[in-house]
């Protein structure tokens, strides 16, 4: 957002500049009128800020010049005075001005210029998709829209209408649409199709046009997926003022959804390797292991450890020990399934949660990373690893707790859980290392470690 700011005294220009100036705001300023107009003649601001007195002329006459500028039309425009008379500002709002801020209020001063934002979106860019079939109506709203300075892609039918948003690979910041067009697909049949569409159009904001104005029809119509509704004929001011709230409504919204990935990012994926960390894996895994079992269906947790990694670390130093990592982590996901959890658990060891996977599948899934892992050397660095397996599945399920018995519990007090798949898998995963590394063990196949 740029903010152009005309007012002779200093030390109010720069407590506009200290109040608003950010990343996001630049500040443009001017001394007196004319210094303003000429600057005006060769660029547009998201918003003027004006004071009363200018010096060379006043702000209803700095105002009037304005006027002949129409590349200026819809940018907002805020007078800022010491007069705080009713009749004075009925006078300021009649000649054009959006708001009157009062100088000698700092308080709401600050407030006020925080809110030149809100106003400044009336110069948001936007590419609409427009659906009229009546020419007339068509030309005066596409004249309204192109005059924001949105471009505009206007169509006749809903059928045309479904077959670009199925087609563009860019997406439509809002979507204006008569109910009533040509061909079979109605408004609202076109709503309906774009709110049980594919992610990339099913959120975009839709802005219904009717010349019918009756009070079911809205709500049937906002029911369906509108965001919101305009009767026919109607002013440009509300017209605008309707399809901005909706797009700004989506641009926040988005904004949220992108905090909120990059929070889960920060939060459960790993950065070196991309994958899912430890805190993701004891978040969701225990939750996916319990289900499968209430449901006796086939589960497996795989748990891999990279061969001697503190030699290569410190013989190698700490960026081989990486690349070794991101190989491993790259390998894993190549060969995991959509429903698989695969996670860093820390260090060196890796977990991959496998639904739906009997022992002989997850065995070869198994021996298949281990040789993709032994054949990959990144940088040219040999590395190996080891697997331990558990599986749970109904042909399996007892000879588990039997071995997990064998080690330090007894049968009954044994529940099949995260925690016990964990402990069967560790246990031949030790197994594997004590065979001489470069191994896939599985719990069942195995006596218990002496």
């Amino acid at each position: 957002m740029n903010l152009f700011i005309v007012d002779p005294s200093n030390s109010y220009r720069n407590v506009i500049k200290l109040t608003l100036s950010n990343e996001e705001t630049q500040i443009t300023e001017a001394s007196n009128g004319n210094d303003g107009l000429a600057y005006l003649k060769k660029h547009k601001p998201s918003a003027i800020c004006v004071a009363h007195e200018l010096g060379d002329m006043d702000s209803f006459t700095f105002l009037n010049e304005l006027k002949f500028n129409k590349t200026l039309n819809n940018t907002p425009k805020f007078l800022l005075t010491s007069n705080s008379s009713p009749d004075f500002k009925r006078k300021a709002y009649d000649a054009g001005f959006t708001e009157v801020f009062i100088k000698s209020d700092f308080p709401t001063l600050k407030r006020a210029l925080h809110s030149l934002m809100l106003y400044a979106t009336l110069n948001i860019s936007a590419r609409v998709l427009y659906v009229e079939d009546t020419q007339s109506t068509a030309d005066y709203t596409r004249h309204i829209m192109k005059s924001a300075g949105w471009k505009v892609m206007h169509v006749k039918s809903g059928e045309e209408a479904a077959a670009i948003l199925d087609k563009t690979k860019k997406s439509f910041d809002i979507v204006v649409t008569d109910l009533v067009l040509d061909g079979e697909v109605s408004g609202i049949g076109l709503i309906n199709l774009i709110r049980q569409g594919n992610e990339r159009i099913r959120d975009i904001p839709i802005l219904a046009v009717s010349g019918w104005n009756d009070l079911l029809r809205q709500v049937y119509v906002l029911k369906h997926g509108a965001g919101d509704f305009i009767a026919k004929p109607f002013n440009e001011t509300d017209f605008l003022a309707r399809a901005i709230n909706l797009i700004m409504n989506k641009r926040a919204r988005d904004e949220l959804v992108d905090e909120q990935a990059a929070l889960y990012q920060k939060v459960n994926i790993d950065s070196l390797t991309g994958i899912n960390n430890r805190h993701f894996l004891d978040e969701y895994g225990d939750k996916l292991i319990k289900s499968a079992l209430a449901k006796n269906e086939a589960i497996a947790l795989m748990l891999l450890d990279v061969d001697q990694f503190k030699e290569i670390n410190d013989m190698m130093g700490h960026s081989a020990g990486d690349a070794i990592l991101k190989s491993v982590a790259s390998i894993l996901k190549n060969n995991g399934h959509s429903n698989d959890i695969i996670a860093r658990y820390g260090g060196d060891e890796f977990i991959v949660i496998i639904k739906d996977s009997n022992q002989q599948e997850a065995l070869k899934r198994a021996e298949t990373i281990r040789q993709q892992v032994a054949e990959a050397e990144p940088l040219g660095i040999a590395a190996t690893c080891s697997i331990g397996l558990a599986c749970h599945d109904k042909k399996i399920g007892l000879q588990l707790v039997e071995l997990l018995s064998s080690i330090d519990e007894s049968p009954e007090d044994i529940e099949l859980n995260y925690q016990t798949l964990f402990k069967a898998a560790d246990h031949s995963l030790y197994a594997a290392k004590q065979a001489g590394r470069n191994q896939v063990c599985i719990n069942n196949l195995l006596k218990p470690a002496q």
